[in-house]
């Protein structure tokens, strides 16, 4: 592409972006990630200014913010964080609510989160989370989303379907735009190509990823292996609340849904086949994948556990180098082993580049993938900011700053984007990264806040938390 080509697209770009920022589909990443910082914040402010003008009518916990922290327009973007939620906010019911089964209450508090019409959901005869969340579906347009709390509170996330299809396109964006080591292109072909999607993780219920329905409606029933069966709703926000009883020794004390307790034998059932589960995922991806196209997705120590197996055996290139493996959530906190990229993509037989690190959480509609000089580059749906990790103060937006992450998300449509999170970031906003992209980015190496603790049972961790909560559950 000539100089005066790509300054043509730059601006057709920012032209698009300023209608509808999910338009950045339609462009190159080379396209996306050049654009002057200025211009850009120019277009996000403009972008944040609708979003909160339409917010403060429509969802009634942002008008509630605006009113408490008297802003009545976005300014700057600082003006943004006394509007952000944080993890307080999704979990901000009383608890009685939920063991008591009160749904109805629990959907007017759902209702203040998001701009959804949610007045015309039935939830009486709701018992469970389970019951509630299949109504809301059947209903609304909500399509809730929840983790659980280590303290013993479930959050709750009111995520409508448009968009839930939003996350989906732009998670098949980074399979439908992607070049081989020759420049020739091995983005994935819907009604030519059937490549195996593997995800060592629940194929549905409350921690399972929605985009695997997505892709077998694109690509071909059958193409998904996800063998960890159903988690239940339930069980994961009784995994929260066992971790805190046990914490405070009250562990004796919890009371349990009786309905949730006539699912005994079915939970003990469910709950004895999981490791043979798990252990037949990976002798598949030790045998039966082995030469194939695959796309798998994992812990980073999944995933190099799996390249440590095949270099014991002595084995290189164990797939078709155009597969994609995408990875992310560290190694439990340990530290990273030298050179474990070169490991695995040796051991997977990969095309550089195809071995792709990411980063991101629920409460976004985004995903960061590391580039070549291990830096996350934010997309430009989002306004970043870096916290002071004691006041929550915004840090100057210029060189480099390590601090609490925030951001606004542009994205969403009835949902709020502000949101605090628990991550420690080091984030650089006038520096250019070596790969040549535009742009603020984060380094690779992400942390928690020590001064605060984070609520979520994480996806690494909702296998063993349930674990825990089926183990008590069957006490009884």
């Amino acid at each position: 592409m000539s100089g005066y080509e790509e300054l043509q697209k730059s601006e057709e770009f920012k032209e698009q972006f300023a209608a509808d920022p999910l338009n950045f589909l339609d462009f190159e990443k080379e396209i996306v990630f050049s654009l002057d910082p200025i211009d850009l914040d120019m277009i996000r402010l403009s972008l944040a200014q609708k979003k909160f003008s339409a917010a403060k009518e429509s969802i009634a916990m942002v008008g509630r913010m605006a009113v408490q922290n008297n802003i009545s327009e976005i300014d700057n973007f600082n003006d943004l964080l006394p509007l952000c939620y944080n993890q307080e906010t999704y979990k901000g019911y009383p608890q009685a609510w939920l063991e008591s089964g009160d749904f109805t209450r629990m959907t007017k508090w759902l209702s203040k989160l998001c701009a959804a019409d949610l007045s015309c959901v039935d939830a009486s005869s709701c018992e469970l989370i389970e019951d509630w969340m299949r109504v809301l579906k059947e209903q609304s347009d909500v399509d809730l989303m929840m983790s659980a709390g280590a303290e013993g509170k479930a959050s709750f996330l009111p995520r409508t379907k448009q968009e839930w299809d939003m996350l989906m396109e732009i998670t098949y964006s980074g399979f439908s735009k992607c070049d081989g080591p020759n420049g020739e292109s091995i983005a994935l072909r819907p009604g030519t190509d059937r490549v195996p999607l593997v995800y060592p993780g629940a194929r549905r219920g409350a921690r399972s990823w929605r985009f695997m329905d997505f892709y077998e409606a694109k690509f071909g029933e059958g193409l998904v292996d996800a063998p960890l069966g159903y988690v239940d709703s339930d069980l994961v926000s009784l995994a929260g609340r066992i971790r805190e009883a046990s914490r405070k020794g009250e562990a004796g004390s919890l009371q349990i849904n009786p309905k949730l307790l006539e699912r005994k034998a079915d939970v003990a059932r469910s709950n004895a086949e999981l490791p043979k589960q798990f252990m037949g995922l990976m002798d598949r991806m030790m045998n039966k994948y082995r030469g194939e196209r695959i796309i798998f997705y994992g812990s980073m120590k999944i995933i190099y556990n799996l390249a440590q197996k095949f270099r014991e055996q002595g084995v290189k290139g164990a797939y078709s180098p155009d597969s994609f493996i995408i990875c992310g959530g560290g190694f439990d906190g340990d530290k990273a082993p030298q050179n474990w990229k070169k490991e695995v993509t040796d051991a997977l037989g990969l095309y550089d580049g195809q071995l792709r690190v990411g980063y991101g959480m629920q409460e976004g509609l985004w995903a960061m993938e590391a580039c070549e000089y291990d830096k996350y580059h934010v997309p430009t749906t989002i306004i970043p900011f870096v916290l002071d990790e004691d006041s929550d103060e915004p840090l100057p937006r210029t060189g480099c700053q390590t601090g609490r992450y925030a951001f606004f998300d542009l994205l969403p449509v009835t949902s709020w984007g502000g949101y605090i999170t628990s991550d420690q970031v080091t984030m650089t906003f006038d520096q250019p990264c070596a790969c040549g992209q535009k742009g603020v980015y984060i380094e690779t190496t992400i942390n928690k806040v020590v001064s605060r603790t984070d609520d979520k049972i994480g996806c690494a961790g909702t296998s063993s938390a349930v674990e825990e909560a089926t183990e008590f559950l069957l006490k009884g």
